[in-house]
């Protein structure tokens, strides 16, 4: 069943979206520090976990559990029988609005640029398997940016809903589809069964 709602906020006034697992995640795991640029960023000395660079701040989170990577794994392999080997990502980094997002899997752009070595700009879709120690303002921050600065969507996985939302733009509104089932992407042209990837 596909469950269809507008978020409350236009993307045009840079507000976040409205995110439907609002209140459901701990600051367990996330650490911040001082604002920093991007060159401080990509000089940081090699430590365990994954980090993100959103509007200046540093975002530190944990190794990622085996449930999360395996179903990151599963989504990898679906779309990478659906697409080219080239534009399906798993992990990989993107230089966006002068900061850093790292999707779990990503699909580019069929054109999509390269600025100093790294991917620029946001993917074509981003996706982002919910771990216990994300926050609903992380999830909403990162949205915010991948749709504002050109993503196509944006597919938020949350294993213990055992539900996927996906988030689009329709004239500067989010539009949310938030599916227990199977989800096709015609833009992308990728069809996805999720009963199939949380298993």
């Amino acid at each position: 069943m596909l469950l269809i709602g507008l978020a409350r906020q236009a993307l045009s006034q840079k507000q976040s979206p409205a995110s439907p697992n609002a209140g459901m995640y701990d600051n367990r795991g996330m650490s911040t520090t001082s604002l920093m640029t991007f060159v401080q960023f990509e000089h940081l000395p090699d430590a365990p976990g994954k980090r993100e660079l959103i509007d200046g701040e540093l975002i530190e989170l944990p190794p990622l559990d085996f449930e999360h990577s395996r179903i990151a794994k599963r989504l990898y392999h679906r779309l990478l029988h659906q697409l080219p080997e080239s534009r399906v990502w798993l992990e990989v980094g993107y230089r966006v609005a002068g900061g850093w997002l790292q999707p779990d899997v990503s699909v580019t752009w069929p054109d999509q640029l390269m600025l100093d070595r790294y991917l620029s700009g946001p993917p074509m879709l981003a996706i982002e398997a919910i771990s216990p120690t994300n926050t609903a303002s992380e999830i909403e921050r990162k949205l915010t940016l991948y749709l504002s600065e050109g993503g196509a969507e944006v597919w938020v996985v949350d294993r213990k809903r055992q539900s996927m939302s996906v988030y689009r733009k329709a004239e500067g509104i989010v539009l949310r589809i938030t599916t227990t089932a199977a989800y096709n992407s015609a833009q992308i042209g990728v069809t996805i069964e999720l009963p199939q990837v949380l298993e």
